[in-house]
């Protein structure tokens, strides 16, 4: 009877248990939320470090002033600037000024009169009544009074004239205006040669230029671009502007004046290419994050060396070890759990 009893509490027991570890519900695993990313691998690269500078087309190396040879008035301008002449193409007229023309007519009279004192000399002379020294004096007198006319002919003075093109080119400046008195050695045109043409571009001081090297150029006008090379560089910065004056040659002719913007190399940038996207910054400075091999977001801070095209290139002090977040990366923080897009 006592073993009956004792095997019926054991039964009821079993049965006890069973039902409770039937019915109480089985644990779910929670996985801890992730933040799907795209990385790239961190590769070190060399690239130009390229620097934009603007300026615009002028006349170049060849570029002449054309001035006048001796006082006038402008009568007439022929041309305006832009103009495309040819070589002996009349550019102005000049018509002589009120000195001038005294100046030729007293050079023109002391000739006459040195002639006529050397005839009375040599008259003199043969009447036994002067010297060949004298005569020789009245010689050099005339030779001097006719070498003075001769000057003054050869640049024209006391006399109309016309300023003719020395060579073929284009007029990019009217110094004179058209009915001023101007001095000898006044500047009348500036002449350019159409095939010499260069580009003048402001380059802000601490970027290294070389000579000889390529540049690419966008006319801003209408985007077109075309190469430039680096001929000179200035010494100085300039006083107005702050920067260093870079001239460079061009390979196809534009117009002059045209704005323009130009891409120079300034030296090289060594270090991690990176998506501009993937750069962010607060006011502790640029960082990025990287995706570490527990599947966290590490936030490492960067030095950001230049732009290289669509990428930012960083100072090589990241782990390359550890992928790159490109994209998805504003949405972390240093620690957040993430994945690779694609992955589970």
């Amino acid at each position: 009877m006592k073993y009956a009893a004792l095997t019926l509490a054991v039964a009821f027991v079993i049965a006890g248990a069973f039902l409770l570890l039937r019915g109480s519900p089985r644990p779910v695993s929670v996985a801890t939320p992730s933040v799907a990313v795209q990385t790239m691998a961190l590769t070190l690269t060399n690239r130009p470090r390229l620097v934009a500078v603007y300026g615009t087309v002028t006349g170049g190396p060849c570029e002449a002033t054309l001035v006048l040879p001796a006082p006038g008035i402008v009568a007439h301008i022929l041309v305006q600037p832009g103009a495309e002449v040819i070589a002996g193409q009349p550019l102005a007229t000049i018509v002589p000024d009120a000195p001038s023309i005294a100046e030729r007519q007293k050079a023109e009279v002391a000739v006459i009169a040195a002639k006529a004192e050397r005839a009375h000399v040599a008259a003199l002379l043969a009447a036994r009544l002067a010297t060949t020294s004298d005569l020789a004096a009245t010689d050099q007198a005339l030779q001097d009074a006719k070498a003075s006319l001769m000057a003054l002919q050869a640049t024209g003075t006391g006399q109309p004239r016309t300023i003719l093109a020395p060579r073929a080119g284009i007029v990019i400046a009217v110094l004179a205006g058209q009915g001023t008195a101007q001095p000898a050695g006044a500047s009348l045109f500036r002449l350019a040669d159409p095939a010499h043409l260069t580009a003048l571009v402001g380059v802000p001081a601490g970027n290294v230029i070389a000579r000889g090297a390529t540049a690419q150029i966008t006319l801003l006008e209408d985007n077109s671009v075309l190469t430039g090379t680096v001929l000179s560089r200035a010494a100085m910065l300039d006083p107005q502007t702050g920067l260093r004056d870079v001239t460079l040659g061009l390979s196809s002719p534009v117009l002059i004046g045209s704005p323009l913007r130009a891409n120079l190399v300034a030296g090289r940038l060594v270090g991690y290419a990176a998506p501009r996207d993937a750069v962010l910054s607060d006011e502790t400075g640029n960082y990025v994050f990287q995706l570490g091999p527990d599947h966290l977001a590490h936030r490492a801070t960067v030095r950001v060396l230049g732009p290289s095209g669509a990428d930012l290139i960083l100072a090589p002090t990241l782990n390359p070890a550890e992928p790159l977040i490109t994209t998805g990366a504003y949405q972390l923080n240093d620690g957040t759990p993430v994945r690779a897009a694609g992955q589970g």
